[in-house]
């Protein structure tokens, strides 16, 4: 598994519920069939990372890049019941904390880095470029962040420093 990029099947289920919000039981049926696939992965399974990325590549090519960002803004709210109430009363230094330290039981590769800064904080999340929509889906997955820690801020995506990187500037302060 370590040589293969992988994601628990909760990523990909967070996409295809926004799919199925979004675009309705056809619009889910026409997502499971790209992925060549007739229902839904185990929350808790290992799935190859490209099941998330083609979901994101449906949305793109089918509904357009912007509801990529949706999807990953969706996904960090579809938290379950109570974890979105602890996750409400979190700050979000502390609910971005945890990220950092989840990340790895998420995503087999790649990393989540937090850089402090003046005005909030710099995220790096390290090889997950490829394919391209996943840092638009990090752009929204950060946007929702600050919705659900009640936190007013935006969400920049500037240049890595390497290639195969997702940068962006959180502010909030």
């Amino acid at each position: 598994m370590a040589d293969k990029k992988m994601v628990k099947g909760a990523v990909v289920n967070g996409y295809l519920k926004y799919v199925k919000k979004k675009w309705g039981t056809l619009g889910y049926k026409e997502a499971l069939q790209s992925l060549g696939i007739s229902s839904e992965p185990k929350d808790s399974e290992w799935v190859p990372a490209e099941m998330a990325t083609d979901v994101l590549n449906w949305i793109k090519e089918n509904k357009g890049e912007q509801y990529v960002v949706g999807a990953g803004r969706y996904a960090s709210h579809d938290l379950g019941v109570f974890t979105y109430m602890v996750a409400s009363f979190m700050s979000i230094e502390r609910f971005m904390k945890k990220a950092q330290s989840t990340y790895s039981t998420i995503f087999n590769y790649g990393e989540f880095i937090i850089k402090n800064t003046d005005f909030g904080f710099v995220i790096i999340i390290k090889d997950a470029r490829n394919p391209e929509p996943s840092c638009m889906a990090w752009k929204g997955a950060l946007e929702g962040i600050l919705e659900v820690t009640h936190t007013k801020g935006t969400v920049e995506e500037v240049e890595p420093d390497a290639p195969g990187d997702c940068k962006y500037n959180v502010k909030w302060k």
